[in-house]
């Protein structure tokens, strides 16, 4: 169902230009994700999959509704499960996740170290597209707006490589939208930096 409304929620922006819409799908989608966190910690059998780190991917979304209070919520119930990390995460992942939700936790420290992983993982092969988020979520952390938008350019550049054949976006709504720069462009306002350029992928209206 969770995807189901994110696929929604891009549609309803890309053909209706339904800001509302597009942030309230969202919001519900993240909201799902929260449910199951609280129903596999209260000891429901619930696949550990649905629990570990990937759950940066809903987060994303709910920074893309701009929605704190989901976002803040969700943050702080991911993560802290250490044995099924390391079963169904990879660095990538593990790291994408720390940094974003030490980033609204406010724990520079956490931020830092998880930040140098990041960095690290999207170096390596299979990852280099997705530089950018380490680029501009190292800019929210050390508050350096003059780099921010240089920051956004590498997000979008390789998302376009991530949409075609093989990539990650390729045939999914997410070739629509760029919305994990969305939620960075939003998480980076959150934290007193300035919205990004807009662009066909990075629309104005749903960052300003």
């Amino acid at each position: 169902m969770a995807s189901s409304l994110r696929l929604l929620a891009v549609a309803d922006y890309v053909v209706h230009k339904n800001v509302t819409a597009f942030r309230r799908q969202l919001s519900e989608a993240a909201a799902l994700r929260i449910t199951l966190l609280e129903r596999f910690d209260g000891g429901e059998a619930i696949s550990p999959s649905y629990v570990s780190m990937m759950t940066y991917k809903p987060l994303l979304g709910a920074l893309a509704a701009n929605n704190e209070a989901v976002a803040q919520t969700l943050a702080s119930r991911m993560g802290g499960r250490e044995a099924i990390e390391r079963e169904y995460d990879r660095v990538f992942e593990r790291a994408f996740g720390l940094c974003l939700k030490s980033i609204l936790a406010k724990d520079a420290s956490t931020a830092q170290g998880a930040m140098q992983a990041f960095e690290h993982a999207c170096k390596q092969r299979g990852n280099v597209d997705f530089q950018g988020y380490a680029y501009a979520l190292r800019c929210i952390v050390n508050n350096e707006s003059h780099l921010l938008q240089e920051a956004f350019e590498e997000i979008i550049a390789g998302h376009r490589r991530q949409s075609v054949r093989r990539g990650l976006f390729h045939q999914t709504e997410d070739e629509m939208l760029c919305v994990w720069g969305v939620g960075v462009a939003n998480l980076a306002q959150w934290n007193g930096l300035p919205a990004p350029a807009p662009s066909a992928l990075l629309p104005g209206d749903l960052v300003q």
